[in-house]
């Protein structure tokens, strides 16, 4: 059935205050695979005390609004996530009181009896200081919801990787429970933990979370690339390609290209490309 519109453009979403800890930051980065050699000081500095270091990509998880599915007459069953940016104004503390801006910036609509692009937009500072720390573009992909009438938007750009191997592979192993952890981080998608919506949706089996897979990426970015310096990464982006199953094995491949990075991540089991069009920024993230 397709949206109405003008339940989305232009409407006002109200500011949302939300807290993090120390705590939270830990289980985040257990839950993309860090410290996995629990020897290595390098990963254990982001999952210990008293402050723990950030990966960037847990901007995605610091601020949950589905407040825009409430009244639109979506089928929640019938949304995936499409793709995934993360901008850094400022390095994320490891604790905070944080003020959301939440917005839908595009809308679009890719047919009679296809499906409704879904563009939303939140700006997070710290409550206190009026910092701004991140900007999230999370893009929802709401099967069977086109055919509004809206301008039918890009098309996805094509995977443009280098001509030659990658400059680092790292992989991450996962565990057929990750998404019961990382659903303790805030995303209580049923997709990832009910083996019955799950096959309502079309999958074999709860599937991994496409920002789990999103943070495994990020975490062998900032290893490969930063030196296990998270500070220096200053943007990520991504496009997801398919759903991942727990207990696969993720191989990031990255590939330096001056100051930016470009990468991809797919299964080792299945051969499937999980991630693509993966793009980041290196340099000190600055407001």
């Amino acid at each position: 059935m397709p949206l109405d519109p003008s339940r989305f453009l232009g409407r006002r979403y109200p500011d949302r205050e939300f807290s993090y800890t120390e705590r939270d930051t830990m289980l985040y980065a257990l839950s993309v695979g860090m410290a996995q050699d629990p020897t290595d000081r390098r990963e254990l500095a982001f999952v210990c005390g008293p402050e723990p270091r950030v990966l960037p990509s847990q901007a995605t998880v610091i601020a949950w609004d589905y407040s825009f599915i409430e009244g639109s007459g979506i089928d929640e069953v019938m949304i995936l996530h499409g793709a995934q940016s993360v901008e850094i104004h400022n390095p994320l503390p490891p604790a905070a009181t944080i003020v959301s801006e939440f917005r839908i910036s595009d809308l679009f609509d890719k047919g009679p009896g296809k499906g409704a692009v879904i563009v939303a937009e939140i700006r997070i500072r710290e409550k206190h200081s009026g910092t701004p720390l991140c900007t999230n573009l999370w893009t929802s992909y709401a099967r069977g919801e086109g055919g509004f009438g809206g301008e039918k938007g890009p098309s996805a750009p094509k995977a443009n990787y280098p001509d030659r191997p990658p400059d680092a592979m790292i992989d991450t192993p996962t565990n057929r429970n990750q998404p019961l952890f990382y659903r303790l981080l805030g995303d209580v998608n049923p997709h990832h933990f009910d083996p019955d919506f799950a096959k309502a949706a079309g999958f074999e089996r709860p599937i991994l979370h496409g920002n789990c897979t999103f943070g495994i990426a990020c975490r062998s970015v900032v290893i490969a690339t930063c030196d296990y310096r998270p500070e220096r990464l200053s943007r990520i982006s991504c496009q997801f390609s398919a759903p991942g199953l727990p207990g696969d094995t993720v191989r990031t491949e990255i590939w330096r290209e001056g100051g930016n990075v470009i990468f991809r991540a797919f299964s080792l089991e299945s051969g499937a490309e999980l991630i693509g069009n993966g793009l980041a920024s290196i340099g000190d993230a600055a407001a």
